[in-house]
């Protein structure tokens, strides 16, 4: 077995388990109302939970607070295999079927660096689709003829994204693309500094255009004085 035997093996696990949580829960006692991507993650994080015990190389579940609305994680555990303890992190994205093709956050980069300077490596993005019912109850949906797509952090479609604010990026339709766990660290600091560069260029920009903003303003507000002290001494 390979590395890439090993990553397909933590997946399948995880998909197999997701699955039957929809199979068996195509309608979820959730009420189409509020924070849905939230109460789903909640709803999918407590089954997972409770349906991965079946599974005997995934150890130690441990779901994110549910009062932690910024944990890095939704789901944590270990997967253990031949000797191998790899720790886990599951990420769940609850896709509207009305907006697939949008944008998600999937976590923060100085996250994804923290995490792996501490000696891990595998974030797993676990996608479910789902639609509003008229009674206005949710129900799972399947996209391109399936209930759950998932993917590793680094197998993310190259065309993801850091943002401004330090998070990444990538449209929900993407397609994921094999990489090897180097591949994925080059490709991960290039985009990086490709953002960082951005935001300096921006910053430069803006900066070179200070001064002329500063005198403008400052002439403007001349003016706008005279115009009030010409006012205040009128006879």
């Amino acid at each position: 077995m390979n590395i890439r035997e090993f990553e397909e093996k933590i997946s399948i696990s995880v998909d197999e388990i997701i699955n039957k949580i929809i199979n068996d829960n195509k309608k979820p006692n959730i009420i189409g109302k509020g924070r849905l991507g939230a109460q789903i993650s909640d709803f999918l994080e407590d089954k997972f939970i409770e349906y991965s015990k079946s599974n005997v190389n995934i150890i130690n579940v441990i779901g994110a607070p549910k009062e932690n609305t910024k944990s890095s994680f939704d789901v944590k555990f270990n997967f253990k295999y031949k000797g191998i303890t790899e720790l886990i992190w599951i990420d769940f994205k609850a896709i509207n079927e009305r907006s697939l093709d949008s944008n998600p956050d999937i976590g923060a980069a100085n996250k994804v660096i923290s995490f792996i300077e501490q000696g891990n490596f595998y974030i797993l993005y676990v996608y479910v689709y789902y639609k509003n019912n008229n009674d206005g109850n949710v129900e799972f949906v399947s996209n391109n003829g399936k209930f759950t797509k998932q993917y590793f952090l680094k197998d993310i479609e190259k065309t993801f994204r850091r943002t401004p604010t330090g998070q990444l990026q990538v449209n929900a339709n993407s397609v994921s693309e094999y990489r090897t766990r180097e591949e994925f660290i080059n490709l991960f600091f290039q985009k990086l500094e490709e953002s960082h560069k951005r935001s300096i260029d921006k910053s430069n920009k803006f900066l070179k255009s200070l001064s002329q903003i500063k005198l403008e303003i400052i002439e403007k507000n001349e003016a706008l004085e005279n115009n009030i002290l010409n006012k205040l001494n009128e006879n």
